[in-house]
This record gives C-alpha cells, sequence and structure tokens, in this order.
C-alpha cells in the first residue's frame, strides 16, 4: 500500500507542482529581497550623506567655534555621531561620548581626503559604524571635513526586522501554495482516477461504466476514448455471446444426427439399406461439419489480421464466367438460369480467388434461398473509381427488417428451414470481410427478388501489391 502511494498520479503531480512553485518563490523572494534590503542600505547611507552635507554647509559659512559646538551638540542628541576636523585632520570637535574613535576615522586622516563628499566605510555586517566624509571648502580651499558615523546596529536592525517580515510571508506563502497545489492536484487527477476505475472494470469484463465527457481537452477527449472503447467492448462481448450460442447451436443439431445415426446404423437388427441410408446422412452431416470449421477458420485469420490477398487487375467477366461453369452442375439440377450481362475487359483491382470466392458465395446463396426455376443474373456498372457488381434473382427475396444483418456471421433469415435448405450461415459473412478487405462495399436490398451489390474499387488506392488486414 505504501508503495502505490508513493506512485500515485496526485502525489507526484502534487510534488512536482509543489516542488516548482516553492523555487520559483524562493527566486522571487531572494530577488525582492535583495533588492528592499538594498535599497533600505542605500537609504541610511544617503542619510548619513545628507546629514553631513548639511553641517558642512553650515561650517563653510560659519566655521567658528560656537558652530562647531552646536554641531557636535546636535549629534550628541541622535543616533549618528560627528566629528570635525581641520584641513590637517586635527579634531576641532566631535559627539562622542566614548573613548576612542572608530578605525575608520583614523584610516581617513592618515590618508588624503578628496574633495568630494563620499563613503568611507560601508560594511555594516562587521564594522561598528558605517561612515562618511563631507569636505569643507572656503574660497576652493579645504579648510577641515566633516566626519558622520551611523552605528551599524542601525542597519543590522531595519535587515532583521526586513528578514522576519520575509520569512513570515514566505512561510505563509509557502503554506497557502500547499494547499492549493493539493486542491489542484486532487481537481486535474480525479478524472484521471475515475478513469483508471473504469478501465479496471473493462479489464474485469464490467463494460457498462461511462465518463462525462464535458471537459473540451485532453482529458475530455481520453474520455471520449475510454467511452468509445467500452462501447466496442461492450459490442464485441454481445457479438461473441451471440456468435458462440450461434455455434453451439449450430454443432449441436449436425452431432445430434451424428450421434443419433451412429447408434442406429450400429445395431445389429437394422439393415444393410438402412446402414447405407444413415451413414450418408453421417457423410453429409461430417461435410457441413467440415464446411463451416473452414469457413470459421477464414473468419478467425481475418479477424487475426493474417488473411492475406495479392490484388491484381482482374477482368470481372471472366471471372464470373468461372463461376457459372463451376456451378453448372447445381444450375442444371434446379434449373436456375444464370445470365451474365458484364462488357468484357471491365476490369476491377482484386486477387482473382477471392473475387471468385466471393461471387460463388454470392450465387450460391441465391440459389440455396431463390427457390428452384429462378434466374440470377450478374450485372457489372462501371464508373470512374469504382465497378458496381450486381447479383439479382427472382425469389422471394429476405424480409425488411432482415437485410442489415444479412452478412452477420450465422445470421439465417429462416431458422426453422435451416436443416432443409443448409449452408452454414457463413457465407455472406465472408463476403463482406473480403469486400472490406479490397476496399470495397457490400449491401443488400430487395428489387424483384434479392440484390446484392458490390461497390469494388478499379485501382490500387492504397499503392501496395499485397494487402493484409
Amino acid at each position: 500500500m505504501r508503495g502505490y502511494m508513493k506512485h500515485k498520479i496526485s502525489i507526484k503531480l502534487g510534488l512536482l507542482f509543489l516542488i516548482s512553485m516553492i523555487l520559483i518563490e524562493l527566486l522571487l523572494f531572494a530577488i525582492l529581497y535583495t533588492t528592499v534590503s538594498t535599497h533600505r542600505i542605500n537609504e541610511v547611507m544617503e542619510e548619513l550623506l545628507t546629514r553631513g552635507a548639511g553641517h558642512r554647509d553650515v561650517l563653510e559659512n560659519y566655521f567658528d567655534e560656537s558652530t562647531l559646538a552646536h554641531v557636535a551638540l546636535m549629534e550628541s542628541e541622535a543616533v549618528t555621531e560627528v566629528i570635525i576636523t581641520d584641513g590637517d585632520g586635527n579634531i576641532l570637535s566631535e559627539s562622542f561620548n566614548e573613548e576612542g574613535y572608530p578605525d575608520i576615522f583614523y584610516e581617513a586622516i592618515d590618508g588624503k581626503i578628496e574633495e568630494e563628499e563620499r563613503v568611507i566605510e560601508d560594511e555594516w555586517r562587521t564594522e561598528p559604524y558605517v561612515a562618511t566624509v563631507s569636505p569643507i571648502i572656503v574660497e576652493n580651499e579645504q579648510i577641515g571635513n566633516v566626519f558622520m558615523f551611523s552605528p551599524s546596529e542601525v542597519i543590522r536592525s531595519i535587515i532583521g526586522h526586513l528578514t522576519r517580515q520575509f520569512v513570515l510571508v514566505m512561510a505563509v506563502l509557502i503554506l497557502v501554495t500547499i494547499l492549493i497545489v493539493v486542491a489542484l492536484s486532487k481537481f486535474i487527477t480525479r478524472p484521471l482516477i475515475r478513469m483508471k476505475e473504469v478501465t479496471e472494470n473493462l479489464s474485469t469484463g464490467k463494460v457498462e461504466e461511462y465518463l462525462d465527457e464535458h471537459p473540451n481537452d485532453e482529458l475530455g477527449v481520453l474520455a471520449s476514448s475510454i467511452n468509445r472503447l467500452s462501447e466496442d467492448l461492450e459490442r464485441i462481448k454481445k457479438e461473441r455471446h451471440d456468435f458462440l450460442s450461434a455455434i453451439a447451436h449450430e454443432l449441436r443439431t449436425p452431432l445430434t444426427y451424428v450421434k443419433g445415426y451412429a447408434d442406429v446404423a450400429a445395431k445389429k437388427k437394422t439393415s444393410s439399406e438402412d446402414k447405407d441410408h444413415y451413414l450418408n446422412i453421417i457423410k453429409e452431416e461430417a461435410t457441413h461439419l467440415t464446411d463451416m470449421v473452414q469457413q470459421l477458420f477464414q473468419l478467425a485469420k481475418m479477424d487475426e489480421n493474417t488473411f492475406a490477398i495479392e490484388p491484381e487487375h482482374v477482368d470481372v467477366s471472366l471471372v464470373l464466367e468461372e463461376v457459372k461453369n463451376h456451378l453448372h452442375p447445381v444450375l442444371e439440377e434446379k434449373k436456375t438460369h444464370l445470365l451474365i450481362d458484364v462488357p468484357s475487359n471491365t476490369k476491377v483491382y482484386a486477387d482473382p480467388m477471392r473475387l471468385k470466392q466471393v461471387i460463388h458465395n454470392i450465387v450460391e446463396n441465391a440459389l440455396r434461398y431463390g427457390g428452384e426455376e429462378t434466374t440470377i443474373k450478374m450485372t457489372a456498372e462501371t464508373k470512374k473509381q469504382h465497378v458496381i457488381i450486381r447479383i439479382s434473382d427472382d425469389g422471394p427475396g429476405a424480409p425488411e427488417d432482415s437485410l442489415p444483418y444479412l452478412f452477420e456471421r450465422l445470421y439465417r433469415v429462416d431458422k426453422a428451414r435451416s436443416r432443409e435448405i443448409g449452408g452454414t450461415g457463413l457465407g455472406l459473412s465472408i463476403v463482406r470481410e473480403i469486400v472490406e478487405l479490397h476496399g470495397g462495399v457490400v449491401k443488400a436490398f430487395n428489387d424483384e427478388g434479392l440484390t446484392i451489390s458490390i461497390t469494388w474499387p478499379k485501382e490500387d488506392n492504397d499503392e501496395k501489391n499485397s494487402i493484409s488486414r
């Protein structure tokens, strides 16, 4: 369970969003903190320079003992301190109430002091004071200097207060970010979790569940795809159930005949003539089962995408003549006329053997359900991109409600007469599979009797020499 929690997509997304947001916030806060703290430090330094410049301006006009004492008195009451020197660096007045002066003062007077105000110490982290100097210039002669000092503790206090505020705001913001990310990750992953549940149910055979397709985004498209998959699985499940039921029915009847007649034929009192009769019936049923198995095998190959065809340009009229010649004995027996009205050199792009199988299955179906002394007519109409082959009979046709299902596997229009008429119920299913494999369309409708129309391509639309589904 713990391993599952580590791999939940909501946790992964939440951590990804949270880490990304915190990194961005830390970067922005670092930039903002640096900018604000630098600005506040600059404000303190500018204020110190301005204060020193003010004293300098007064002393440039009144450079006497009373003014010097007044300036020192003013600074003694303030946070800042002042030292006023003459041009040689001798102290004339100061506001320090402690012994000794900052080291930076001695370093400054030991060196050459330029004739412009400037910051001489800005290292507030380690030094006790930050300092500025403002030269006193009268008639282009530097007669003294005003040194201003501000305790570094003032700046450290400002920066410390600023740091605490930023840390507090950052903590609150991270907490809010965590709450938002948790809410967003749940909101985003809720449909994914629902999709996971539905797909798990699909894998166990529960195909009745559907997802909300309202969002017009990738999740909505994914939900729509899963719903279509669910519908397809439900349809396939139903088709499989119906197909297995039909197969069971189709196999049970001939097997019952085989077993029953075999038991009767095995009895000693059964005459030789009756035995021969029963054995012929068993042979017919075995042939019926063999045909069904072969056709089921063909359909299975089509379903598994291993049913290969090798199309070429085929003359339809020649294929129809071959089918007619092959079925001639049956046509004679049923007194059925097979008419071909197809111009010579009417060509389609098809596997010759499969095209012949399609025509053969359709004509066999017409012979089986059209009755005796009927007429079957085969025609072909050439269009720009395809040829329409029609095979029609003048039999009773099929009920209108049965037409959509004629090409379904094991479908029979008249189930009560299935034993009498024969057939496996798979011939037209194979027709549809082969036609669609060639890129064509097959449909059935009633005219004078039943007409089956095949729309077959004239050329190779996919530009392939061999097609496999």
